[in-house]
């Protein structure tokens, strides 16, 4: 399913980038300490060590329990090494003192979505399309719908993605088979989520139509071609997507 080209790794740059300039903002104390918590930190990070990272961030939370930058920067860590129970725990503390953090909001949505909290995860998404369109956020708006078999809202909603110019030039991760994906226009992709509703609704034909219009888009999108090939053997399609 939910998650923008590139998303994982966007976010573990930016886990890097951001995560090793928030702490060396803190003043060091006269001990020295939040110093040396930094430095922990900053070399932790350097060398790939996510768990001494995360202990020198709860150190400096501790300390400075007023600053809630730190719970921004632990929240990525643990995003970045898949703790999505610990990743939405701190995201949702973290939204508490700043809600208009859409990235913060956005690894919530993800982490919600991988611990099967779909309708959560909706509430997370429906929250950051209100603020930014973007058609990925309204495809994992779609995908969600479907998943919770709100097809009346899923419907609509790949109907705003259709329409939308730039859903041709944004793209998501899609499983092609078990061992590779591929990069799909987010407009091929709505089609395809359609299809499979329709399929869903014993709409065949409407299903195959909405599958060949995916094709028209993408020709070398394989789950719709695979889609295809299962409504002529009588088996069921398949939404199947990375995050």
């Amino acid at each position: 399913m939910k998650t923008k080209i590139t998303v994982l790794l966007l976010i573990m740059w930016s886990v890097s980038m951001h995560s090793q300039t928030k702490p060396a903002e803190t003043k060091t104390t006269a001990t020295g300490q939040v110093e040396t918590d930094v430095k922990i930190y900053n070399a932790a990070l350097k060398y790939g060590d996510i768990d001494v990272a995360k202990n020198a961030v709860y150190a400096l939370i501790i300390k400075h329990p007023e600053s809630f930058n730190y719970l921004d920067t632990l929240a990525r860590l643990y995003f970045s090494n898949n703790n999505y129970v610990q990743c939405a725990l701190t995201s949702k503390d973290y939204l508490t003192h700043d809600s208009a953090n859409l990235f913060i909001r956005e690894m919530y949505a993800i982490s919600l979505s991988s611990l099967s909290k779909n309708k959560e995860s909706l509430e997370q998404y429906e929250a950051l399309f209100a603020k930014t369109k973007s058609s990925f956020h309204a495809y994992q708006i779609a995908v969600l719908q479907y998943v919770l078999k709100r097809f009346g809202e899923c419907e609509t909603t790949v109907g705003i993605i259709l329409n939308d110019p730039k859903s041709m030039e944004q793209k998501v991760s899609i499983n092609a088979d078990q061992n590779t994906n591929q990069q799909v226009p987010i407009k091929a992709a709505a089609y395809n989520i359609r299809g499979v509703m329709l399929k869903e609704m014993n709409k065949k034909d409407e299903a195959m139509e909405s599958f060949q219009e995916a094709l028209k888009l993408f020709p070398d999108f394989a789950l719709a071609k695979a889609n295809i090939e299962a409504i002529k053997n009588g088996d069921k399609p398949k939404t199947t997507e990375k995050k």
